[in-house]
């Protein structure tokens, strides 16, 4: 997006904001989160604060990063050394009776020293939350940016990871691979479980080298402005085994009928039960024991989540991962995962361009 734009897209989440307020019947707002700060007004820095109070919002921050304020962001800045102090005169100004705050992201002693300052009614909102669930054009574009860089990458695998190379030497070469390619860095610690070890849901890149013929999990992403992607694909450096083989048709056959599930108005259970379904129906039940989705975003994990206790239903706008696995203790592991888009009529494979298919190195 180009600046001018930029500006647009912040003003009408404001006003966005604001009209959930006043359905909460709040009259004001105040957030120290920095990712939901950064969706309302683009600042990428690491102090602020936003206070939004009546029809006014008002962006705080410290002296280091006044130049960085006067680039990024279209609203009020006021530079302060005490955001507590000032989203308290904000509030006082404005004569605020009731105020928004974000309970899970405000520690107790943080809040408590506001209520303090600030008097009148302060009330946990989830409102940032809500709006952050349906994704607007300007933040899918992102993230389909995103993943040209990291299918870019991805063709470049088969230079990169090879029999002989320590796990945590593969993943330090995608990182860098990533950056070449245009993005910020990664978006979380990759996963490169080889072997055995492909097994382990989350095994984080290690000191163990790939072997020949190992089944390996690679679950990576990019970091880009702000925005994460998030995917898994399963590699074999020679021959797959028969069993790790079927294993891995099974999952992938999980992984599509999911998909083929996504549609506004679906349960998000429903979609989870799309692939549990049918990877119980093959007698791995045992061996699949996280949910089927998340949400990504600012978040490497946000709303909503797919899986059996799912309460959500599927809108139009929605950005969530499916990934299905099935994780077999000293043998191996496969999980594929993709990133999808609400849309009108069912959904968008976000990660089109990474084939799912097995990968023989």
């Amino acid at each position: 997006m180009r600046a001018s734009s930029d500006k647009a897209v912040y003003k009408k989440r404001v006003k966005r904001l604001i009209a959930g307020l006043e359905k909460e019947k709040l009259d004001s707002f105040a957030t120290l989160n920095l990712k939901n700060i950064r969706y309302l007004t683009g600042f990428s820095g690491t102090s602020a604060g936003v206070v939004i109070s009546g029809e006014k919002a008002h962006f705080l921050t410290d002296f280091r990063y006044e130049s960085q304020a006067k680039r990024q962001v279209a609203m009020k800045t006021v530079i302060t050394f005490s955001m507590h102090n000032e989203i308290a005169s904000i509030l006082k100004g404005a004569k605020a009776r009731s105020t928004g705050f974000e309970g899970k992201n405000l520690s107790v002693a943080e809040f408590e020293s506001l209520k303090k300052k600030a008097k009148g009614r302060w009330k946990p909102t989830a409102i940032m939350d809500e709006m952050r669930l349906i994704k607007d054009e300007a933040e899918i574009r992102l993230i389909e940016k995103n993943l040209k860089i990291l299918a870019k990458v991805f063709r470049q695998i088969p230079q990169i990871l090879k029999a002989g190379k320590k796990e945590r030497d593969v993943a330090a070469e995608l990182e860098f691979a990533l950056k070449l390619a245009g993005g910020d860095g990664k978006a979380f610690d990759f996963i490169v479980a080889s072997g055995k070890r492909s097994a382990l849901p989350h095994g984080v890149a290690g000191a163990k080298k790939i072997g020949k013929n190992d089944f390996i999990t690679l679950d990576w992403g990019c970091l880009l402005e702000g925005y994460h992607t998030d995917n898994t694909r399963s590699l074999c450096t020679g021959k797959p085994s028969g069993r790790m083989k079927e294993v891995f048709d099974i999952v992938l056959e999980a992984n599509r009928r999911a998909i083929k599930k996504v549609k506004p108005g679906i349960p998000l259970k429903e979609i989870d039960a799309a692939a549990r379904g049918y990877i119980n129906q093959k007698g791995y039940a045992k061996f699949f024991g996280h949910g089927t989705g998340h949400g990504v975003g600012l978040d490497i994990h946000e709303a909503p989540v797919v899986a059996p206790r799912s309460k959500m239903t599927a809108k139009e706008g929605m950005l969530f991962t499916i990934e299905p696995g099935i994780y077999i203790p000293e043998l191996g592991g496969v999980r594929i995962e993709d990133m999808v888009l609400v849309t009108k009529t069912g959904c968008r494979l976000l990660t089109r361009n990474i084939p799912q298919e097995l990968v023989i190195l």
